[in-house]
């Protein structure tokens, strides 16, 4: 096990860090049970890509890097099961060339299974819930060093209530993933009027396995992802991945960024040019997971929270109007995207079919009063903020109210960590 005394931790977007004492990447469970018992308090830190202090404490944080191994793939159960500090682009890779895949993703694959399945991490698509509910079964090892196993089909409501557990109740260690033969998307992606998409949302929503949009701000269009699952054969060609997925989404688009730096008036330009220049449609079959994920974005402030999808239309109008009306000058995508209703006691959209709003700026000027001012209107709408991103005003009495479950999980933390091993300010102060 490597062991770094003491070691300087920054999250992937720059704007949180801590020293702690001891910093653990054990490669075996039985390190992993050991670095548990014996740290007094501890958080786990996966690649950072939380925008809040969920990793944040000065004693010992535990990375799971090195513990990132496929323990086995049953291709007739349709399930594999992996060590937790696994990355999803790793999994994604080892699944394709089995025939396999994940029903569903994200748009980003940097993170660990573990850490995208304990902050209710999402993808698309109104028929699909949450990533952790593709988890069969996980074993989680308890703040004494006990390690239970918590299973779908376990007859009690522990796998419900710990499913999305936000690194409170221990460790997770080992996960089962429910997985299906691999699939191919057929990705139709256009530019067309903001106004003319809200009034159809339902429609679209509906009648696509996995639809989303991004929105530049300033701009009356926006950008519509219709992702249809096909067995048609692939027809994506390498050229145009590295010219576009490269070359212009990563080399151009941060050129843009910087240019809108020198003077944030110019952003609005910007973003019509890249709404209306350079975004063109496009038709193409391709795999899955290649489809689901985006290139890595440039370095940016985020917040994303969940509504109730019967709020949709209103709450997109409203976002709009209210940042035109105002004197904020954003300079990145705002993504909208659509999940199912689920039954996770902590999760964004339980018990709701949801619309997430993600609202990014690439810059850190004016970000603290963009997130005062969408956090207003998202409380206005009953919104759920995600675990893993930027949020300020929702306090625990706020929180609490919008999750039915909120003293259930409380008390099963409380029981799990009477000691608050695993307690640091983020979970301090939304859950104690």
């Amino acid at each position: 096990m490597k062991t770094t005394a003491p070691y300087q931790f920054t999250n992937w977007a720059k704007n949180k860090s801590c020293t702690v004492k001891n910093f653990f990447q054990p490669e075996t469970e039985d390190e992993l049970v050991d670095v548990v018992k014996q740290a007094s308090k501890i958080r786990l830190a996966g690649t950072g890509h939380s925008w809040n202090d969920i990793c944040l404490n000065n004693e010992a944080l535990l990375n799971l890097d090195h513990y990132n191994k496929v323990l086995g793939i049953d291709k007739d159960k349709l399930q594999v099961k992996v060590q937790a500090g696994i990355k999803l682009w790793q999994l994604n890779e080892i699944l394709d060339k089995n025939g396999l895949a994940l029903s569903n993703l994200g748009s980003i694959s940097r993170q660990s299974v573990a850490g995208a399945i304990s902050t209710g991490t999402h993808g698309t698509g109104i028929t699909f819930n949450i990533l952790g509910s593709q988890v069969q079964e996980f074993t989680l090892i308890k703040p004494d060093g006990e390690i239970i196993t918590v299973n779908r089909n376990s007859g009690n409501n522990l796998f419900n209530l710990a499913l999305v557990n936000l690194g409170s109740l221990g460790a997770v260690s080992e996960i089962t993933l429910n997985v299906v033969p691999s699939f191919n998307l057929h990705d139709q992606t256009y530019v067309a009027d903001f106004d003319e998409v809200v009034n159809d949302l339902d429609n679209l929503v509906k009648n696509t396995h996995h639809f989303k949009l991004w929105w530049f701000p300033h701009v009356n269009k926006i950008v519509v992802y219709r992702y249809q699952r096909t067995n048609e054969p692939r027809n994506d060609s390498r050229f145009r991945q590295w010219f576009m997925d490269e070359l212009l989404s990563v080399g151009a688009y941060r050129l843009l960024l910087k240019v809108g730096s020198i003077n944030r008036e110019w952003r609005k330009n910007i973003n019509r040019a890249l709404v209306t220049k350079f975004i063109s449609p496009l038709n193409r079959i391709e795999k899955s997971y290649k489809v689901f994920n985006v290139p890595e974005p440039p370095l940016h402030r985020e917040t994303e929270w969940a509504f109730p999808l019967a709020s949709a239309k209103q709450l997109l109008r409203e976002y709009r109007d209210m940042i035109n009306a105002s004197a904020h000058r954003i300079n990145f995508i705002q993504e909208i995207r659509f999940a199912k209703a689920d039954e996770y006691a902590l999760s964004p959209c339980y018990k709701q079919d949801t619309i997430w709003l993600g609202v990014y700026n690439a810059d850190n000027f004016g970000w603290k009063e963009l997130l005062t001012d969408f956090e207003q209107m998202a409380m206005r709408y009953n919104g759920r903020p995600h675990w893993g991103k930027e949020f300020m005003l929702a306090n625990k009495v706020y929180l609490q109210s919008r999750y039915p479950l909120w003293n259930e999980f409380s008390s099963l933390r409380a029981g799990f960590d009477p000691t608050g091993k695993f307690v640091n300010d983020y979970i301090a102060r939304i859950l104690l």
